[in-house]
């Protein structure tokens, strides 16, 4: 059993490195399969899942270790959590559950073929080699990949799945890392600019992030900062309307951390991946004020 190359999550920034390649993040359980005489599908955790998807074609001109995804998708097209977990937990009525919530093999590595080891490749010779060797059947698809991950993103966004995944061209397969990139369809909200801290490096004349409050019954609660999303434009602009804002005390009570704290006035969009346990954003950047 191979412990699977992992992702770890970043934000949108990414998209200008043009050393990844982008692929759609699917909602399903990661499996690694292997073909030829003794065909095998294991999950992430190394549980053996073979009977559980006995519908699934995974063939290869000559045997070989994969890596992908098993999805069930709505009319859609959009991959379904739920849907997923009525196959890798099942163990009755299997070719009813085949049935009522067919799967898909989205494969989008190789990770050994015919005998050889194919981790220390860079990513595209290795999506090379799986072009030749899988055997594409209407349940088992090559995972698509593009270069241009905002257009791709953006696609997700509209149609609210769950996000992409950025993997360096040049990258070899490196069991159980955490080196590959997701950046996931997050959250939009309008919240209130309530104090800024001070800039530095090229920002010191200006301000380094902006502290964000959400209005609640009970009045602001701090959700964090935000210091990415701008522009040179867009840090001037606002920066002069933050110095026009009366100073007041901080709307927290106890200030979370040193800034200059002004008028709860102006609202700015901020997309974000989700809020952490303690309520902050994970991952914000500043969109646009309202």
């Amino acid at each position: 059993m191979i412990n699977p190359m992992l992702a770890k999550l970043t934000d949108d920034t990414t998209f200008a490195d043009d050393r990844y390649l982008w692929e759609i993040k699917y909602d399903g359980a990661r499996c690694i399969a292997q073909t030829g005489p003794e065909a095998r599908i294991w999950s992430r955790s190394g549980r053996e899942m073979t009977g559980n998807f006995p519908e699934l074609e995974i063939r290869t001109a000559l045997p070989a270790i994969l890596d992908g995804e098993i999805v069930s998708c709505d009319e859609t097209g959009k991959s379904i959590f739920n849907r997923i977990q009525h196959r890798t937990t099942r163990e009755n009525h299997v070719q009813w559950a085949a049935q009522e919530y067919p799967c898909k093999y989205e494969v989008f590595d190789i990770i050994e073929a015919d005998g050889h080891d194919l981790k220390g490749l860079p990513l595209l010779a290795r999506k090379d080699i799986l072009s030749k060797y899988l055997i594409p059947t209407h349940n088992v698809h090559p995972a698509s990949f593009v270069e241009d991950g905002a257009k791709l993103f953006a696609e997700m966004e509209q149609k609210r799945w769950e996000g992409v995944i950025g993997k360096a061209k040049t990258g070899k397969y490196l069991p159980g890392k955490r080196e590959w990139l997701k950046v996931k369809v997050g959250l939009k909200e309008f919240f209130y600019i309530c104090g800024y801290t001070h800039g530095t490096g090229w920002r010191v004349s200006t301000f380094g992030a902006l502290v964000l409050g959400k209005l609640t019954e009970k009045g602001f609660q701090y959700v964090g900062a935000v210091g990415t999303g701008f522009n040179e434009a867009m840090i001037y602009s606002l920066y002069q309307q933050l110095k026009e804002l009366p100073e007041v005390p901080c709307p927290f009570g106890v200030p979370p951390e040193p800034a200059r704290w002004v008028l709860p006035k102006i609202q700015c969009l901020i997309h974000f991946a989700e809020y952490t346990n303690d309520s902050k954003l994970r991952f914000p950047s500043f969109k646009g004020i309202l």
